[in-house]
């Protein structure tokens, strides 16, 4: 019986000891060696869209976790103070930005204004943003930079050098993804041209496989909307925020005059044009889609080039 209890006592001693060491655990918190991100080596086209690494994977780190820049380098290890002062102009959102809003004061009400880093990061969870807005290529220049984050909790602060890399280029001032093709189209060639720096307007050419123009009236935009009787159609009468101003179709191209740039008027946002013909210019239906934007001031000439057999 002595014998039990004194495996019985010790028994009770290792548990409260394990209790203790557990509290003690909880007190200090944990930051774990492993921190890093999922892709740590990047490269971006600044000045068009946001840019996000993710967020930093935390192991299995003591939380609430607060994540900070210590240092952004050039490639050379030296830091790069005109990236790390460069500041932008930006919004942050305080509701979702649906491209339903019909006017500035709408959109006003869903973001405020701030002053930012170009080069930012998220305070909560590490994830680094570029700024559409970053399009000072005098403060933020083309190359390579490292970035140190310094990371802090319960447990203590490590500073994680060299935590991301980024390959900075930069955007054409417009974006463009072709999104599908349909019917009896092999592909499309899109081409964006500023011809003159300043102005308000967008004209569009589509081109047959031979070079020749289709009057606009042949191409009709699809409608979106899941509401019945509500049209929303994705197409060039679609501009965002009651863009276009005035749509005018000539027997060749479309003329497009706007408010103003960029378009959209939420920098760094995406418009989807989606046209479809039923077989009126090349015999057969075909359909077509894709995002763009124009970020730049000027007159646009956008010329599309559709490819068939």
């Amino acid at each position: 019986m002595k014998i039990f209890n004194s495996k019985l006592n010790l028994c009770w001693l290792i548990a409260a000891m394990f209790l203790v060491s557990c509290d003690k655990d909880d007190s200090d918190g944990f930051l774990s060696p492993a921190l890093k991100y999922t892709n740590p080596s990047i490269k971006v086209a600044v000045g068009a869209s946001l840019i996000q690494s993710g967020a930093m994977v935390t192991d299995e780190s003591t939380k609430p976790l607060t994540f900070s820049i210590a240092a952004i380098r050039t490639a050379d290890g030296k830091i790069a103070d005109k990236v790390m002062n460069y500041k932008v102009d930006t919004y942050w959102w305080k509701a979702e930005y649906t491209t339903k809003e019909k006017t500035v004061e709408e959109l006003d009400a869903k973001r405020e204004k701030k002053n930012r880093p170009a080069i930012d990061i998220n305070p909560d969870n590490g994830n680094i943003v570029i700024y559409p807005e970053a399009s000072d290529s005098l403060q933020l220049t083309k190359g390579i930079y490292t970035i140190d984050v310094k990371v802090k909790n319960s447990g203590g602060e490590r500073v994680i050098e060299k935590a991301l890399t980024i390959e900075v280029s930069y955007a054409p001032p417009y974006s463009y993804r072709l999104r599908g093709i349909d019917g009896k189209l092999t592909g499309i060639d899109v081409k964006f041209e500023r011809t003159a720096p300043v102005g308000n307007k967008i004209l569009v050419y589509t081109l047959k496989k031979d070079g020749t123009a289709i009057d606009p009236k042949e191409l009709e935009g699809y409608d979106y909307s899941t509401t019945p009787g509500v049209p929303d159609l994705k197409d060039w009468h679609n501009l965002g925020l009651n863009n276009p101003t005035k749509y005018t179709e000539h027997p060749d191209h479309l003329e497009l005059e706007i408010a103003g740039y960029p378009l959209p008027f939420v920098s760094g946002a995406v418009l989807r044009i989606d046209m479809y013909n039923n077989g009126s210019v090349n015999g057969a239906y075909f359909n077509y889609w894709f995002d763009m934007a124009i970020l730049k001031e000027g007159v646009w000439k956008v010329t599309i080039q559709l490819k068939y057999n």
